[in-house]
């Protein structure tokens, strides 16, 4: 596992956690890791919508349970189909930065010494 923060820990997807040790990730795992995080972001979206509703989408005790996995179906579902293109933007991004050779400032201006 990679460390974030003091006690926030994340693991990455198997090829990736690799490359992240190792050096550069290649554009497929690139890929990967972008329609992974476009899934859970997905889910995480669905979820809220979900909460919005009074009784539930399935209704019931078990309302919470269902909508979770429903949530967490819908979101792998979209982001495999490529609903939105999150993982193709990092793709994109990401190409760019290798193509440059180092990432860019946020201001856009560059220090040298």
């Amino acid at each position: 596992m990679e460390s974030i923060g003091n006690n926030i820990s994340v693991s990455l997807p198997g090829q990736i956690a690799a490359a992240a040790k190792g050096g550069d990730p290649s554009m497929e795992q690139m890929k990967e890791l972008g329609t992974e995080f476009e899934s859970v972001f997905l889910s995480m979206l669905m979820k809220e919508m979900r909460n919005s509703l009074e009784d539930g989408l399935f209704g019931g005790d078990g309302s919470d349970s269902f909508g979770g996995m429903f949530d967490l179906f819908i979101g792998q579902h979209l982001a495999q189909s490529n609903a939105i293109g999150v993982s193709d933007l990092l793709v994109e991004q990401y190409s760019k930065t290798q193509a440059d050779g180092e990432p860019e400032s946020s201001s856009g201006v560059s220090f040298s010494a």
